[in-house]
Protein backbone atom coordinates (compact mmCIF):
# COMPACT_ATOMS: atom_id res chain seq x y z
CA UNK A 1 0.00 0.00 0.00
CA UNK A 2 2.56 2.29 1.03
CA UNK A 3 4.38 1.98 -2.69
CA UNK A 4 0.95 2.49 -4.32
CA UNK A 5 0.63 5.76 -2.17
CA UNK A 6 3.32 7.62 -3.89
CA UNK A 7 4.04 9.44 -0.77
CA UNK A 8 6.95 11.47 -1.68
CA UNK A 9 4.94 12.19 -4.92
CA UNK A 10 1.96 13.30 -3.55
CA UNK A 11 3.32 15.50 -1.33
CA UNK A 12 5.50 17.65 -3.57
CA UNK A 13 1.98 17.68 -5.91
CA UNK A 14 0.00 18.81 -2.61
CA UNK A 15 2.74 21.16 -2.03
CA UNK A 16 2.91 23.01 -5.65
CA UNK A 17 -0.96 23.35 -5.74
CA UNK A 18 -2.47 23.56 -2.20
CA UNK A 19 -5.99 22.69 -2.74
CA UNK A 20 -7.10 19.55 -5.35
CA UNK A 21 -10.62 18.16 -6.30
CA UNK A 22 -10.51 14.40 -6.51
CA UNK A 23 -10.35 14.64 -10.87
CA UNK A 24 -6.94 16.11 -9.93
CA UNK A 25 -5.80 13.43 -7.58
CA UNK A 26 -7.23 10.77 -9.99
CA UNK A 27 -5.51 12.63 -12.86
CA UNK A 28 -1.59 12.35 -9.99
CA UNK A 29 -2.45 8.78 -10.11
CA UNK A 30 -3.02 8.13 -13.32
CA UNK A 31 0.46 9.55 -14.15
CA UNK A 32 2.00 6.39 -12.37
CA UNK A 33 -1.14 3.63 -13.27
CA UNK A 34 -2.96 4.86 -16.19
CA UNK A 35 -5.59 2.42 -15.69
CA UNK A 36 -6.57 3.31 -12.04
CA UNK A 37 -10.16 2.87 -11.24
CA UNK A 38 -12.20 5.91 -9.50
CA UNK A 39 -13.05 2.60 -6.49
CA UNK A 40 -9.07 2.57 -6.33
CA UNK A 41 -8.69 5.78 -5.87
CA UNK A 42 -11.66 6.50 -3.24
CA UNK A 43 -9.71 3.58 -1.33
CA UNK A 44 -6.58 5.73 -1.57
CA UNK A 45 -8.03 8.93 -0.10
CA UNK A 46 -9.67 6.89 2.88
CA UNK A 47 -6.40 5.57 3.69
CA UNK A 48 -4.10 8.94 3.47
CA UNK A 49 -6.71 10.88 5.33
CA UNK A 50 -6.87 7.78 8.48
CA UNK A 51 -3.00 8.24 8.31
CA UNK A 52 -3.91 12.22 8.56
CA UNK A 53 -1.49 12.78 5.59
CA UNK A 54 -4.41 14.96 3.75
CA UNK A 55 -7.73 16.51 5.03
CA UNK A 56 -10.82 17.38 3.31
CA UNK A 57 -11.15 21.19 4.34
CA UNK A 58 -14.64 20.83 2.19
CA UNK A 59 -16.39 18.08 0.27
CA UNK A 60 -14.21 17.13 -3.01
CA UNK A 61 -11.22 19.13 -2.55
CA UNK A 62 -7.96 17.67 -0.30
CA UNK A 63 -5.14 19.53 0.94
CA UNK A 64 -1.92 18.11 2.79
CA UNK A 65 -2.14 18.28 6.34
CA UNK A 66 0.57 19.95 7.76
CA UNK A 67 2.17 19.19 10.62
CA UNK A 68 5.52 19.26 13.01
CA UNK A 69 8.61 16.81 13.08
CA UNK A 70 8.14 13.68 14.60
CA UNK A 71 11.07 12.34 15.75
CA UNK A 72 11.17 10.18 19.29
CA UNK A 73 14.21 9.65 21.05
CA UNK A 74 15.81 6.62 19.60
CA UNK A 75 16.43 3.34 21.92
CA UNK A 76 19.87 2.20 22.71
CA UNK A 77 18.97 -1.04 21.05
CA UNK A 78 17.67 0.40 18.08
CA UNK A 79 21.63 2.39 17.84
CA UNK A 80 23.69 -1.04 18.40
CA UNK A 81 21.35 -2.51 15.96
CA UNK A 82 22.23 0.37 13.72
CA UNK A 83 25.85 0.37 14.07
CA UNK A 84 26.00 -3.34 13.70
CA UNK A 85 24.33 -2.86 9.87
CA UNK A 86 26.34 0.39 8.92
CA UNK A 87 29.63 -1.57 9.46
CA UNK A 88 28.50 -4.57 7.69
CA UNK A 89 26.35 -3.51 4.95
CA UNK A 90 27.42 0.46 4.21
CA UNK A 91 25.52 0.73 1.17
CA UNK A 92 22.68 -0.75 2.08
CA UNK A 93 19.59 1.51 2.95
CA UNK A 94 17.83 0.87 6.06
CA UNK A 95 15.10 1.70 8.83
CA UNK A 96 14.31 1.27 12.31
CA UNK A 97 11.59 2.32 14.44
CA UNK A 98 10.60 0.46 17.91
CA UNK A 99 6.86 -0.44 18.10
CA UNK A 100 6.90 1.69 21.51
CA UNK A 101 6.81 4.83 19.02
CA UNK A 102 3.10 3.57 18.24
CA UNK A 103 2.48 2.36 21.70
CA UNK A 104 3.16 5.89 23.17
CA UNK A 105 0.47 7.22 20.80
CA UNK A 106 -2.15 5.48 23.37
CA UNK A 107 -2.82 5.36 26.81
CA UNK A 108 -2.05 1.64 26.78
CA UNK A 109 1.22 -0.31 27.57
CA UNK A 110 1.84 -3.60 25.05
CA UNK A 111 3.49 -6.76 26.31
CA UNK A 112 4.91 -7.28 22.67
CA UNK A 113 8.29 -5.30 21.95
CA UNK A 114 9.38 -5.05 18.51
CA UNK A 115 12.17 -3.42 16.42
CA UNK A 116 10.89 -3.13 12.94
CA UNK A 117 13.60 -3.43 11.07
CA UNK A 118 13.10 -2.58 6.69
CA UNK A 119 16.10 -3.03 4.46
CA UNK A 120 16.62 -3.00 0.40
CA UNK A 121 14.65 -5.75 -0.97
CA UNK A 122 18.63 -7.30 -2.45
CA UNK A 123 19.61 -7.19 0.86
CA UNK A 124 16.66 -8.44 2.95
CA UNK A 125 17.79 -12.19 3.26
CA UNK A 126 21.52 -11.35 3.54
CA UNK A 127 20.93 -8.80 6.09
CA UNK A 128 18.14 -11.51 8.18
CA UNK A 129 20.73 -13.78 8.40
CA UNK A 130 23.17 -11.72 9.37
CA UNK A 131 21.39 -10.06 12.40
CA UNK A 132 19.60 -13.62 13.09
CA UNK A 133 23.32 -14.78 14.15
CA UNK A 134 24.11 -11.89 16.28
CA UNK A 135 20.38 -11.58 18.25
CA UNK A 136 17.86 -14.29 19.62
CA UNK A 137 13.65 -13.21 18.30
CA UNK A 138 14.41 -12.47 14.85
CA UNK A 139 11.45 -12.97 12.39
CA UNK A 140 11.27 -12.28 8.39
CA UNK A 141 7.73 -10.76 7.54
CA UNK A 142 5.97 -13.21 9.56
CA UNK A 143 1.99 -13.59 8.84
CA UNK A 144 -0.30 -13.91 12.36
CA UNK A 145 0.05 -17.81 12.74
CA UNK A 146 3.90 -17.43 13.06
CA UNK A 147 4.28 -14.47 14.74
CA UNK A 148 1.16 -15.80 17.32
CA UNK A 149 3.21 -18.98 17.51
CA UNK A 150 7.11 -18.11 17.62
CA UNK A 151 7.64 -14.58 19.14
CA UNK A 152 8.10 -13.81 22.22
CA UNK A 153 6.32 -11.43 24.29
CA UNK A 154 8.09 -11.06 26.88
CA UNK A 155 11.69 -9.86 25.13
CA UNK A 156 12.01 -7.84 22.19
CA UNK A 157 11.25 -9.31 18.66
CA UNK A 158 13.25 -7.72 15.73
CA UNK A 159 11.21 -7.82 12.68
CA UNK A 160 13.02 -7.78 9.29
CA UNK A 161 10.70 -6.56 6.64
CA UNK A 162 11.48 -5.21 2.58
CA UNK A 163 12.10 -1.06 2.54
CA UNK A 164 10.28 -0.13 0.10
CA UNK A 165 12.31 2.92 -2.09
CA UNK A 166 9.41 5.56 -1.50
CA UNK A 167 8.97 5.09 1.83
CA UNK A 168 8.83 8.16 3.66
CA UNK A 169 11.92 8.46 6.26
CA UNK A 170 14.49 11.03 7.14
CA UNK A 171 17.93 10.55 6.88
CA UNK A 172 19.94 9.65 10.55
CA UNK A 173 22.91 9.14 9.30
CA UNK A 174 24.55 7.80 6.28
CA UNK A 175 22.48 4.72 5.28
CA UNK A 176 20.87 4.81 8.55
CA UNK A 177 16.85 6.04 8.30
CA UNK A 178 14.16 6.67 10.70
CA UNK A 179 10.28 6.91 8.90
CA UNK A 180 7.91 9.52 9.48
CA UNK A 181 4.76 9.49 11.05
CA UNK A 182 3.02 8.80 7.99
CA UNK A 183 4.51 5.34 7.50
CA UNK A 184 4.39 4.39 10.74
CA UNK A 185 0.48 5.11 10.26
CA UNK A 186 0.10 3.58 6.87
CA UNK A 187 2.15 0.51 8.32
CA UNK A 188 -0.58 0.22 11.54
CA UNK A 189 -2.99 -0.05 9.32
CA UNK A 190 -2.14 -2.27 6.75
CA UNK A 191 -0.09 -4.26 9.55
CA UNK A 192 1.38 -7.11 7.07
CA UNK A 193 3.35 -8.43 7.82
CA UNK A 194 2.01 -7.92 11.31
CA UNK A 195 4.32 -5.83 13.39
CA UNK A 196 2.09 -4.96 16.61
CA UNK A 197 -0.98 -7.36 17.30
CA UNK A 198 -3.42 -4.56 18.19
CA UNK A 199 -6.99 -4.29 18.22
CA UNK A 200 -9.20 -2.29 15.58
CA UNK A 201 -10.16 0.32 18.34
CA UNK A 202 -6.98 1.00 19.48
CA UNK A 203 -6.02 1.71 16.02
CA UNK A 204 -8.43 4.15 15.69
CA UNK A 205 -7.03 5.80 18.95
CA UNK A 206 -3.41 5.95 17.52
CA UNK A 207 -4.88 8.04 14.62
CA UNK A 208 -6.84 10.52 16.76
CA UNK A 209 -4.15 10.94 19.01
CA UNK A 210 -1.72 11.22 15.82
CA UNK A 211 -3.70 13.94 14.62
CA UNK A 212 -1.82 16.57 17.31
CA UNK A 213 1.50 14.97 16.57
CA UNK A 214 4.35 15.68 14.00
CA UNK A 215 5.61 14.07 10.50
Amino acid sequence: MSSALKLSELENFLKQNQLVTTQQLLEFYRTFEPDLKVNTLRWRIYHLKQANIIYSPKRGVFALQEKKVFMPEQTENMKDLARLIQEKYPYVNFSLYPTEWLAGLTGHMYQSKNIILEVDIDALDSVFHFVKDRYPNVYLSPDKGIYDLYTSPREENIIVNRLYVDAPLNRIRGNYHLPKLEKLLIDLIVNEPIILPIGVSEVKTILTNARSSTT
